[in-house]
């Protein structure tokens, strides 16, 4: 993800910004945007523009229901960013108070999530997330689907929920 990308989808409404004071991202510059429903903070690359970091926060009296942060971290500097905030002691999954983020893996997702939520429209709070196949499993994947007369995708979402659900259970 590139600093392109976030300012055509938050359409360039940067509000204020400094310099990243964490050693983890060289580089680094911090800036905010805002408007009327949301708070938007990007980590970035001076040097080439890279995203290293993004989150996006409702704000609360424009929402009807509390919502958590979304956050995209990204894969290249996930774990030293992780690595600096046990140095420093922080807790990296939250947000604020008892508020954790929700983590995106997709650049899509978090885009997609933060376009919406930024111009209070309703958006698709399911977390989409990269499934890759072989050959053999997906063939298998698409004759249950069709046996259930439902699109591949919603099959797989029905597995991957199933899944989630048996793990949630064993984990009470």
């Amino acid at each position: 993800m590139n600093l392109k990308q976030i300012n055509e989808t938050l359409d360039h409404k940067i509000t204020n910004g400094s310099e990243y004071q964490w050693n983890c991202y060289p580089d680094a510059r911090f800036l905010e945007y805002e408007s009327d429903y949301a708070h938007v903070s990007v980590i970035f690359n001076t040097t080439d523009q890279t995203i290293y970091e993004v989150e996006i926060s409702v704000k609360r009296d424009a929402w009807p229901k509390d919502m958590r942060p979304y956050r995209w971290l990204n894969p290249d500097t996930k774990d030293i960013m992780i690595a600096e905030a046990k140095q420093r002691k922080v807790k990296y999954r939250k947000a604020w108070d008892d508020v954790k983020y929700i983590d995106l893996d997709l650049e899509e997702d978090f885009l997609e999530k933060a376009k919406a939520i930024f111009n209070g429209e309703p958006f698709d709070t399911r977390i989409q997330m990269e499934v890759d196949l072989d050959d053999e499993t997906l063939l298998k994947l698409a004759v249950e689907a069709h046996k259930r007369d439902i699109t591949i995708n919603k099959y797989i979402e029905e597995v991957l929920q199933a899944f989630i659900d048996k793990e949630k259970l064993s984990t009470e």
